[in-house]
């Protein structure tokens, strides 16, 4: 259930005019034929569904800002002398002048900016708006709804971080950078929270929960900037997934020296919003798809990245459709002297979940299952994706060990986990039953011997 601000508003007759005339910001006092009284009222006793103070109170007549009050707790009572006529009212709630940018009653229009100031972080944001009109003698009664203008990064949890590791932090970009009126404007700004390196461990967290615009484009890219001696590795996820206002983000990491960093998160709502999950993969190689699954109706996609380059083997390039190390080599691409090959590991695994598992369930068991198809040496497996597997499909002949009837797990061009068999053309499905095939790939870089 919202949060209300009640809105009583009741006409006192105090004069009558013969004609039109101007109106300035001191006749809206010296001339009022009106009172607005406003006072709030917290429905719930849910301290998530408390309403935000303190509360400006904008009243607008037309382009004039006839009133400027301040509702600083549950208790007050505002009572503004306005003359008759048609007000917009604008009420922000959480909007410290503090905290915030703010214009005055002689500047403010409906449109007006609400901005955070320089070095400040947002507070628990609430807006509403909606039209009144008053009539000499009559009453009026608005009601106005105050709904949430941010998201809540409430937790970041991430294991296993390098002990050489001296800083962390998560950044999410684009957000909106502000708000005209109840409209987001501004696209390109983003939040950079530093994490918290836990006693004794190798668990970085988030010490305070911090507040966020949503996001003002999608895809939406979540960082992990982890800082060591030799600088700084920064991985990060691309989503498709439309977060907005109103929900509360939970991050939660797991960084592994051969996969490299493992991310999951959820992302729930409050009693205004559902429930969405995302789930997503960084790899050290910076060449990995992701897995992305969404229990909701929307989908996400992203691909993993990695500021640190991989350092190349010294040797012969092989052929493709050649054996390296025990691996069918897919695909070799050369670029001065150095080739990036796609190699298939020769250990294809049986998945042996339940048959229709959900497909969030199945990644998880994939994670699992990786090791045990990998080869010492190499690093970086994963699952491969629909364009590898249709260069999977070009070599299905002469590809050992090759069950041509079998279903593969592969992830689709949005990042979504599929599977299929690779016979004449490659099959795409989203039922995942025991006896599935994971044969992931990897993707090594070899520079020639001069």
């Amino acid at each position: 259930m919202k949060s209300f601000i009640r809105l009583a508003l009741g006409l006192t007759i105090l004069c009558f005019y013969a004609c039109e005339k101007a109106v300035s910001l001191e006749d809206y006092t010296d001339s009022a034929n009106a009172t607005l009284y406003v006072r709030t009222m917290a429905v719930s006793t849910s301290e998530e569904e408390d309403i935000s103070y303190p509360i400006q109170v904008y009243v607008f007549n037309g382009q004039k800002c006839a009133a400027l009050q301040t509702i600083t707790d549950e208790s007050q009572t505002l009572s503004i002398p306005l003359v008759e006529g048609n007000y917009s009212v604008l009420a922000i709630g959480g909007a410290s002048s503090d905290t915030y940018s703010l214009p005055t009653q002689a500047n403010a229009v409906p449109s007006m900016e609400i901005t955070l100031q320089e070095g400040k972080s947002h507070a628990d944001l609430m807006l509403a708006k909606s039209n009144v009109t008053l009539v000499d003698g009559g009453t009026n009664t608005l009601t106005l709804a105050m709904e949430r203008k941010v998201m809540q990064l409430q937790s970041v949890v991430l294991e296993g971080i390098p002990s050489a590791a001296t800083a962390v932090s998560v950044t999410i970009s684009p957000l909106w950078e502000k708000l005209n009126g109840t409209d987001f404007a501004g696209e390109t700004g983003a939040l950079t929270v530093a994490l918290t390196k836990e006693t004794g461990s190798r668990t970085w967290k988030l010490a305070n929960s911090q507040y966020l615009l949503p996001p003002s484009d999608s895809p939406t890219a979540i960082t992990v900037n982890v800082v060591k001696s030799e600088g700084t590795s920064s991985y990060t996820y691309n989503t498709a997934e439309q977060l907005e206002e109103g929900y509360k983000i939970n991050i939660e990491g797991t960084y592994t020296e051969a996969i490299g960093v493992t991310l999951g998160g959820t992302i729930t709502g409050s009693v205004w919003k559902g429930e969405k999950n995302i789930s997503f993969e960084f790899n050290e190689s910076g060449s990995t798809g992701v897995e992305d699954e969404n229990t909701g109706n929307e989908g996400g996609a992203g691909e993993g990245e990695s500021s640190e380059e991989e350092t190349p083997v010294i040797g012969d390039i092989p052929a493709v459709g050649s054996i390296y190390q025990g691996c069918y080599v897919l695909s070799v691409s050369k670029t001065d002297g150095t080739a990036e090959v796609l190699l298939l590991s020769p250990n294809p695994k049986v998945m042996s979940y339940a048959d229709k598992i959900e497909s969030d369930a199945a990644l998880a068991a994939i994670d699992a299952a990786l090791p045990d198809c990998a080869v010492d040496g190499i690093s970086g497996w994963r699952l491969m994706t629909e364009e590898e597997a249709n260069i999977v499909l070009q070599h299905r002949t002469s590809i050992p060990n090759f069950d041509k009837s079998g279903k593969y797990l592969y992830t689709n061009a949005e990042g979504e986990l599929r599977v299929g068999t690779i016979q004449t053309t490659v099959s795409n499905g989203w039922t995942f039953n025991k006896g599935d095939i994971l044969r992931p790939v990897a993707i090594i870089q070899i520079q020639a011997e001069e």
